[in-house]
């Protein structure tokens, strides 16, 4: 779907497209629903989980970048008790949205394959601890990996019913991943697993559709959620291998093809890029990106959040070089521990390492940083201002503390929250 008509769009018209797309171009309302959480879920059809919790952990800031101030506890109700979303492997450890189970079936046969006893070591030598699990599971579901906790010392019991870094933790985690357990809810961040047809009666009589349909049910969700996708890109959104692993077509290029041939997809030449595509429901964004539009948000955003997730993607749409420290030794680190990009306006200007003391009350801006090239400016200071004081809200805190922060910004950030 290459030719001489195909539109040709700048970088950071791309960025705008993707930051739209993403619902991060909008100033905050000043009140978020539930139905709001609902259709980001929708929207996003996946959000990484992770357990961090320096700040409210990743899986809960990724809708506050987009909706504001919100009750967490609509993330848990949209997955446990509602079901719209089930977790599974999918950007990592995700929520995905439920309508895309199907096409995570045959993810779920692979780790079969691969992780089976016939091919893993520890599978082959732990089958019993294995099928002891599925059968309390069978039995008792839904259980936490408490349920097998350690038991008196002078009681005789089976190997596979210790815990802690004894198999059955293993056991679940190995059922979760071939398909056969699922995650019933998660009590204090701790997963509670049941067999996966109690969980997704769905999933007992579902068929696996054919590879087509399925990649190509990925790739338009993906498309739709990322706005603009190189082929080079596409693979990311859902940690998918097309085209990379094994030659079996159809890969990210047939697939995009595609989509643009079948009307839902808008090829497009990111000027420095190449050849992209533009999911056909933001057709009238792309009209309005051409005629200048340009992101209004002020926000912050997670390590694991969807628009940057992809490091090499955000360095070639965004120019932003950008990695977790978390896991670099503390005298190595640039940054900080876990810093936060600052969306602003429709560019990434810099980024902050924030912690939060619950019992205190207090927020720390540990360190504020901003790109090459960003200059400081009253308003400037007034957007970073309000979003910090408004995440640090949000976070249960009541005054912040600035530590490691240009001058210019040290009063903005320093004192009672308003």
């Amino acid at each position: 779907m290459r030719g001489a008509n195909v539109q040709k769009i700048s970088r950071h018209q791309a960025a705008q497209i993707s930051i739209a797309a993403q619902m991060l171009d909008r100033p905050a309302r000043q009140k978020a629903t539930r139905e709001d959480v609902r259709e980001l879920a929708h929207r996003l059809a996946v959000i990484q989980i992770d357990t961090i919790s320096v700040v409210a952990r990743s899986h809960y800031l990724i809708p506050w970048s987009r909706l504001g101030e919100y009750d967490p506890a609509w993330i848990d109700e949209v997955v446990y008790p509602d079901r719209q979303m089930f977790e599974y492997w999918g950007h990592a450890a995700s929520f995905i949205s439920r309508d895309l189970l199907p096409c995570f079936l045959s993810r779920m046969a692979e780790r079969q394959r691969k992780f089976g006893p016939e091919r893993d070591a520890w599978a082959a030598e732990n089958q019993g601890v294995i099928d002891a699990v599925r059968e309390t599971l069978r039995a008792d579901g839904p259980l936490t990996t408490l349920h097998f906790e350690r038991p008196d010392p002078d009681t005789p019991v089976e190997p596979w019913a210790w815990h802690g870094g004894k198999p059955t933790n293993r056991a679940l985690d190995y059922l979760w991943h071939i398909g056969e357990a699922g995650i019933n809810r998660r009590i204090n961040f701790r997963r509670e697993y049941d067999l996966i047809h109690r969980v997704l009666p769905e999933i007992t009589n579902m068929e696996q559709p054919d590879i087509w349909a399925e990649r190509l049910t990925l790739a338009e969700r993906a498309l739709w959620a990322m706005g603009i996708s190189r082929p080079e890109w596409l693979n990311d959104y859902f940690r998918t291998s097309w085209g990379i692993r094994t030659n079996t077509p159809p890969g990210p290029a047939e697939l995009l093809d595609e989509l643009a041939r079948t009307g839902r997809a808008i090829p497009v030449t990111i000027e420095g890029l190449g050849p992209a595509f533009i999911s056909s429901a933001h057709a009238t964004l792309l009209d309005d990106v051409l005629k200048g539009y340009v992101a209004k948000r002020t926000t912050l955003l997670s390590p694991f959040d969807n628009l940057i997730w992809d490091r090499q993607r955000t360095m070639e749409l965004f120019d932003f070089d950008y990695r977790i420290e978390c896991y670099t030794p503390a005298a190595k680190r640039i940054y900080g521990y876990f810093t936060l990009p600052i969306l602003r306006r429709g560019r990434l200007v810099g980024r902050v390492d924030p912690k939060v003391d619950r019992k205190s009350g207090t927020f720390f801006v540990r360190s504020l940083h901003l790109e090459p090239g960003v200059r400081y400016s009253q308003r400037l200071s007034d957007d970073i201002r309000g979003t910090l004081h408004a995440f640090a809200r949000w976070n249960g805190a009541s005054h912040i503390v600035a530590e490691s922060v240009p001058d210019a910004f040290r009063d903005a950030l320093t004192g009672p929250l308003t």
